[in-house]
């Protein structure tokens, strides 16, 4: 009987020491998986360690060159760290395998525009618009126009992004903003109050939507919108501009 407990016992530690073994086997197979590597950068972006998903990311591409996922990650994570030559890089290089894929030349154009690499960028926005009507490149269009003083153009674009998605509180806000600059204070206002409405705690918001009532002259709702969102503004800078406007009204409506 002795024996035998020795010979089970034998066996039993014969059969752990050939667990361990099969674990270590699976987990350098992992190491050498891109779908492994590129997972560990995931959740390592999701704790907020840029760095180390970059490291996972290159060992993902290490492995697998043509792993688009971690190419377009890689693109977003250097693009967050503001390593823009990196970034362009990496969305060049995905878009070589996903040419179709209007989101990363939407990425790309944005990209350019911190390089200070305005056409570049203005053909990816454009190059997003023709495949898919992309409202992100529609705002990036009439954004990069409204900067270069191309108000019509920027208008167009501000509206072609809004007919594919009319919610977008960047793309009312910036159609204000040009039809302001256009002198066409009443489709500005209009395109303010439905902004707010879609984000009525936006301070920045309020606070063009009170310069539009005054630029249509409608000093009380003016001065009320303004009133009413003073007590919520904490920059110090902002509270003196709303106090000058404030005092504008005053001025305009004092017999």
């Amino acid at each position: 009987m002795a024996i035998r407990n020795a010979f089970l016992i034998g066996l039993l530690a014969l059969s752990l020491a050939s667990c361990a073994s099969t674990s270590k086997k699976r987990a350098a197979d992992s190491e050498k998986d891109p779908q492994y590597q590129y997972e560990k950068a995931v959740v390592a972006l999701r704790y907020n360690l840029p760095d180390q998903a970059i490291e996972y990311l290159n060992q993902t591409l290490a492995l697998n060159p043509n792993f688009a996922p971690a190419l377009e990650l890689l693109g977003y994570t250097h693009f967050q760290k503001k390593n823009f030559g990196d970034a362009a890089a990496a969305y060049q290089k995905f878009l070589e395998l996903q040419p179709n894929n209007s989101k990363a030349r939407v990425s790309l154009g944005v990209v350019y525009e911190e390089l200070g690499k305005p056409d570049q960028a203005e053909e990816e926005y454009k190059k997003a618009d023709t495949i898919d009507g992309n409202p992100d490149a529609g705002y990036s269009l009439a954004k990069l126009y409204f900067g270069q003083n191309k108000l019509e153009p920027a208008l167009e674009y501000a509206a072609k992004s809004l007919a594919k998605n009319s919610r977008s509180v960047v793309a009312l806000n910036l159609q204000g903003v040009i039809l302001n600059q256009m002198g066409k204070y009443a489709e500005a206002l209009a395109s303010f109050e439905k902004a707010v409405q879609v984000a009525p705690n936006d301070i920045s918001l309020r606070v063009n939507l009170g310069i539009a009532y005054i630029n249509n002259k409608e000093f009380a709702r003016a001065r009320e919108t303004l009133e009413k969102i003073l007590p919520k503004v904490e920059d110090p800078v902002l509270k003196v501009k709303i106090n000058e406007y404030l005092k504008l009204i005053k001025e305009k409506t004092v017999p």
